[in-house]
């Protein structure tokens, strides 16, 4: 479970569920949205590996809405879309490239699969354009998933501070596992 347990927004991000004994396979936010007919996850939705097996399933969700889309943010992106002196803040992709590197799964930059944005709020545009607005968490919101195979994990507290998908203040979560 995912559950934003303080004030403020929250933006969390479940990046490369790769497969416990298979870390070659791993999410596809393109087969998601196509399994689900939306471009937003809530309850019910099912997260899909690129071979079309369900990994994990959504069994409750306070909030109603995660993003498919907006991907993870990057020194490269932020420096893009917000100004050069942007390129040296934090990222997400910046703290997938550490959990990896820290870990003992033998993981490399190149498992790093499309990610899914719980919380976070990107509205598609009348001409599908991708706008990011304020979050739509607060305290005691969560989601709540069911592993169908084994999976790892990796989540990003996103720290951006160029727009506000997080209030312009990320804030602490709490993730409990149940076996």
């Amino acid at each position: 479970m995912l559950y934003s347990d303080m004030g403020g927004v929250l933006l969390s991000m479940v990046d490369e569920t790769l497969g416990w004994h298979d870390p070659i396979g791993g999410i596809t936010t393109a087969e998601d949205i196509r399994a689900q007919g939306n471009v937003y996850l809530t309850t019910g939705s099912r997260l899909m590996s690129n071979e079309g097996n369900v990994m994990l399933t959504l069994t409750a969700d306070t909030c109603g809405r995660h993003d498919t889309l907006g991907g993870a943010c990057a020194a490269e992106s932020n420096q893009v879309r917000y100004a050069l002196d942007k390129k040296p803040m934090h990222s997400c992709r910046d703290n997938y490239l550490l959990a990896i590197q820290e870990s003992h799964y033998g993981l490399t930059k190149r498992d790093i699969v499309s990610n899914i944005n719980f919380f976070m709020n990107v509205p598609l545009t009348p001409d599908g354009g991708l706008t990011f607005e304020d979050g739509i968490s607060a305290p005691g919101k969560y989601v709540e998933m069911r592993a169908e195979m084994d999976v790892i994990v990796l989540v990003s507290n996103c720290p951006q501070l160029n727009n506000p998908c997080n209030a312009y203040n990320p804030t602490p979560i709490e993730m409990i596992i149940w076996d």
